[in-house]
């Protein structure tokens, strides 16, 4: 059903499409946010692990498979070497990406969806793409967004579309939740020695 060109190695999408000063503003970026990247995918992975054990998973995956977020084939990138390519093509400040997990957390909550292998990296993506609309002063469109994310345009659009609806439209964060997140990432990295 949904094209996978989800892959490690960056074949469509070269450093070249990024200029010398942007470049280096995504490599200081990219570097002051692997801790955090690195947190947040060892949570994804340990909640997908969990989710593996519930009673009636193969049903939930069957369930699921409509959805425009499910894949076909897990994908073979890591959820760390994709957030890690995310964040090098595109501006993601520290506080986008713990927003990008709020919506995660909150997409599961009100639609019950469960997060699997399948379809973790297509979430990622689309509370990631509305984390930046949400957050972020300078944003590109969604044709560059899709080519980092190794999806088609239209399959990003349903992605980002279906997310909000799923959301009720509810993309608002309070600082209250945000310090929330904040410290737990920040207790989660310290706790797990992630100061890299």
């Amino acid at each position: 059903m949904n094209s996978d060109s989800f892959d490690s190695e960056d074949k469509s999408f070269s450093s070249k499409d990024v200029d010398t000063e942007s470049k280096t503003h995504q490599e200081e970026t990219q570097k002051n946010n692997k801790d955090l990247i690195h947190a947040i995918s060892i949570i994804l992975t340990m909640v997908l692990e969990e989710n593996k054990n519930i009673k009636n998973y193969k049903e939930i995956l069957m369930k699921q498979n409509k959805l425009i977020f499910t894949a076909n084939s897990v994908p073979k990138i890591s959820i760390f070497d994709y957030l890690v390519r995310i964040l090098k093509y595109s501006f993601i400040e520290r506080s986008t990406l713990i927003i990008s997990l709020i919506y995660i957390d909150r997409l599961c909550e009100l639609s019950k969806l469960t997060l699997t292998y399948y379809n973790i990296h297509r979430i990622l993506v689309g509370a990631i793409l509305i984390a930046i609309k949400y957050n972020e002063d300078s944003i590109y469109n969604n044709k560059y967004y899709s080519e980092i994310a190794g999806v088609s345009l239209n399959e990003l659009n349903l992605i980002e579309s279906k997310f909000i609806e799923l959301c009720n439209c509810k993309m608002f964060v309070s600082n209250k939740v945000f310090e929330n997140y904040s410290c737990y990432l920040e207790s989660f990295k310290k706790i797990n020695d992630l100061n890299l």
